[in-house]
């Protein structure tokens, strides 16, 4: 049997623990619409910086993947401009990384050459792998089209230079860029197709009510 002090300890013990999950389940519900609202704000921040031609921004519904099996694409949003798409900003994750994930957000231009990067999530080492967020590495991306290569030293067309003694990361980063422009000409040959589905749908719309009308006036003209 327990004794009188076992039996109040337990009792102290269990009125600690529920306090205490009280108050994590009321300091959840009070911080998880600030945490949501600055989650959103980022990702509104990080779409424009990367494609600041769009004004606004539409989640594709396109179906798309990629040939890496190293990385997933995240999201592909579509930027509009005057109700005109102007480019691409897709999200890419790598797990190819030095330090783990790497999530990388492409902008990427309605001719499909990337506008800019940002990276998003990183856990690589500072000094080294953590430089790819810096000018220096990001840059070299823009204009950039096709599949990109890494190599050390000078980088020529089609290539990305690596940082010095951050190869992984590099490839890591870079394979992101490929597959998100992979992405994006997924999702412009679909919105193609689509548009020209419409367009079809459209014209033979037009054409059953011209014969239509033709149709209505012969009748009138028979009276």
């Amino acid at each position: 049997m327990f004794g009188k002090e076992t039996i109040v300890v337990a009792i102290k013990l269990f009125v600690i623990t529920a306090v205490a999950a009280l108050c994590l389940a009321f300091v959840n519900k009070v911080t998880a619409p600030i945490i949501a609202e600055n989650s959103e704000n980022a990702q509104t921040k990080a779409l424009q910086s990367v494609l600041s031609e769009a004004s606004e921004f539409k989640k594709s519904t396109t179906a798309f993947g990629s040939d890496d099996n190293t990385v997933t694409i995240d999201s592909v949003n579509i930027g509009f401009a005057n109700s005109e798409v102007v480019g691409y900003a897709v999200t890419v994750t790598s797990n190819a990384g030095y330090g783990g994930d790497v999530k990388v957000m492409v902008g990427i231009d309605k001719d499909l050459a990337v506008t800019d990067i940002e990276i998003l999530e990183s856990s690589e080492t500072a000094g080294l792998g953590a430089n790819a967020s810096k000018p220096k590495f990001k840059d070299q991306f823009k204009g950039a089209k096709g599949v990109l290569s890494v190599v050390k030293g000078i980088a020529k067309d089609g290539e990305i230079s690596a940082i010095a003694s951050a190869t992984i990361t590099s490839k890591a980063v870079t394979s992101c860029v490929n597959a998100a422009l992979g992405a994006a000409e997924e999702v412009q040959k679909s919105d193609a197709a689509e548009n020209a589905v419409q367009t079809e749908k459209k014209l033979e719309e037009i054409k059953q009510e011209t014969e239509k009308q033709i149709g209505n006036v012969t009748e009138g003209g028979d009276k």
